[in-house]
This record gives C-alpha cells, structure tokens and sequence, in this order.
C-alpha cells in the first residue's frame, strides 16, 4: 500500500502502543490511535496520565517502527486526556506519511501570565494545535527565568503595552522553540541524591532523571509549583555541593503520599554547575 499523503498537520488514525511511565512513576504499557499525525510529532489519546516533559515509546504495531517522544502538551476531552508529542529525532516516521515541502512556521504574539511581558514566538504545526486547543502553551519566559503558560495576544495590544516593561522586541524574533530546546536538553534516566533548599531549609531528596536543563526528584514534602528554591544534584553529605537556583513546574501527589516534582533551573548571571 502507499503510502499516505498528508496537508500539515493529518487528521489520520493510526494504530499505535504507548510504553512509558505514569505520573507515579509505575510503567505502562497502552494501544491507542493517532488522532493527528505531524511532520515532527503525533497526537494522541491515553487513558494513563503522563507527566508534562516525560518520554515515551511510540510503536507502530503494523510495522513494528519505534520512535522515542516528549510530551509537549495535553488537555482534557470527553473520552479522557489527549496528549501532543514531539519525535526525539525530527526525521522519525513510524508511519511514513509524505507531508509536502517544509512550510515556514508562523508568528505568533503570545503574552507571558507571570510578568505579561509580550513577545511574537515561531510556532510549529503541532504548538499551532497545542495552542488552538488548549489556547496557551508553555514555554520559557526570559523576563522570569523560568517556564511560564503563555496565552495568545494581538498586535495592538502589544503595541498599546505602556513601556513594554519585558525588554522583549515585540517585532517577530528567532526565539528558540521549546521543541528544539527539548531535544538539544534530553533527559537521563539517572537514581541519585539530590538536595533542595528553600527557606533556608535543606531536603534530601530522591532524585529521577536529569538533563542540562533541569531534574525530576520525589519528596515527602510538597513544594507548588512556581516555587523556587536552589538545587544540588548530584548532592554528597559533608562535601562542597554546588547549588542552583531553579523553579518547580509541576508537583503531582502519588499514591504513598509522595509527591513528584519537575525542576527547570533558572539562569543567573554568572552562573555555574548544572544551571545552563
């Protein structure tokens, strides 16, 4: 059979089984269907809920081709959660479908909701669907150091802002998309000790996986999201630990009373160790 033609993005159903872990941390193994296929992603429905940023492997069962994806975004319909990911490797195509020649991405004026500082951003086909579904997407924000929800503006907003206090040029920039930074920022499935500090009070801590950019740990107490707090990992009782400033994304409570936190390190001037 041919293989299947697409515009950008594809409303095509797809096979597919899902292997991955849950937000409490328990492997999964799920059989599903594409709901869109992109040049670089797919999305898709799970009954299991994924952790925002987390891995998995996508399997097309009729070919048995893998390709390793990141969430880049999820919302909620009527039959459960519908998840958006990005392939690790932007060439991956388990279910060869032909997409025609590469179009120019578009702009886009979005408005930060920490600082509301407005910026125009390159969106990609599947941030597009991101966006039209969920109307905000999550990315960094330089005026907070850290990983904010974005929302989409308009120009004459952007223009009427009274000193557009962010320092960002409303005109349209390369900023770097979070898919790409995702790849470049890949992370490691890594069983080590972290230490997070906050208020002045230090907490060991397990940590999960790290990558260049930040680290998953659990802990028995609950740090909300948007916190910020500094981070030593790896982290060795009685040594010279380097800490960086960093902030929670997202904090999930588990079964045993845990809770499982994602960290994103916040960049300083000067800055060193694992802060990139």
């Amino acid at each position: 059979m041919a293989n299947p033609i697409a515009t950008t993005p594809a409303k095509l159903q797809f096979p597919v089984e899902v292997i991955g872990a849950d937000h409490y941390g328990q492997q999964f193994f799920e059989r599903t269907r594409t709901l869109t296929i992109h040049r670089n992603g797919v999305s898709i429905p799970l009954a299991n809920t994924v952790a925002p940023d987390s891995e998995v492997i996508l399997r097309n069962p009729e070919n048995n081709e893998e390709a390793i994806a990141f969430i880049v975004g999820q919302t909620r319909d009527d039959t459960g959660h519908v998840y958006w990911l990005a392939f690790l490797d932007p060439s991956a195509a388990p279910w060869h479908v032909q997409f025609p020649a590469v179009v120019a991405a578009r702009m886009v004026e979005l408005e930060c909701s920490g600082c509301h500082s407005m910026c125009a951003h390159s969106l990609s086909d599947i941030e597009l669907e991101i966006l039209g579904a969920t109307r905000e997407l999550t990315r960094p924000c330089k005026n907070c150091d850290m990983s904010r929800i974005w929302r989409e503006t308009s120009r004459e907003a952007m223009e009427k802002k009274p000193g557009n206090s962010s320092g960002q040029d409303p005109s349209p920039g390369l900023n770097a998309s979070p898919i790409e930074e995702r790849r470049e920022n890949r992370r490691m499935a890594m069983k080590t000790v972290a230490c997070v500090r906050f208020s002045g009070v230090e907490v060991v801590v397990a940590c999960e996986d790290i990558s260049k950019g930040g680290f998953r740990f659990t802990s028995r107490k609950e740090y909300p999201a948007g916190t910020r707090v500094e981070a030593a990992v790896p982290y060795t009782k009685s040594s010279n630990n380097i800490f960086c400033l960093a902030g929670i994304l997202y904090c999930h409570k588990m079964p045993d009373g845990q809770f499982r936190h994602g960290v994103t390190y916040i960049k300083t001037r000067g800055s060193i160790g694992w802060d990139p």
